[in-house]
């Protein structure tokens, strides 16, 4: 399977500049949709129904190593690797995938996260009984 061109379902970061630009950095998830996104120094976050990251070289499928990320990602500003939980084998932020997140809002306490329980799922970063919003706070 060839690589995924353009930007179609995937974050990307670009400089600041009034002249032709090329992405800093994209990072793929696959092709599932991403609705929100966030960002402070230490972390872009991107919430949809997205199921993995690292994920280049698939289209609605996992691909060799491609990591878990259901639902919410956080990605590192500099070059937008994943951020891992501490087993490094999936991303360290999570939320049930539902639709998606339609909003987040980054205030000095931690992210707070418009969400939905679609199809019943109601986790958020790793813990069960959020409906409709969630908040992670800053550890």
């Amino acid at each position: 399977m060839r690589p995924l061109v353009g930007l179609c379902d995937a974050a990307a970061a670009f400089p600041a500049t009034h002249t032709r630009v090329f992405s800093d950095w994209i990072a793929y998830d696959g092709s599932d949709s991403l609705y929100s996104v966030a960002a402070d120094a230490s972390a872009v976050y991107v919430a949809g129904h997205n199921r993995w990251f690292n994920n280049q070289n698939a289209c609605n499928a996992k691909s060799a190593g491609a990591i878990p990320a259901p639902g919410l990602a956080g990605l590192r500003p500099a070059d937008g690797s994943l951020i891992l939980d501490s087993s490094g084998k999936a991303g360290l932020y999570s939320r049930s995938r539902g639709h998606g997140a339609d909003d987040m809002l980054l205030t000095s306490a931690g992210l707070w996260i418009a969400s939905d329980d679609f199809g019943g799922g109601t986790q958020c970063g790793g813990v069960s009984g959020f409906a409709g919003i969630c908040f992670l706070p800053y550890a």
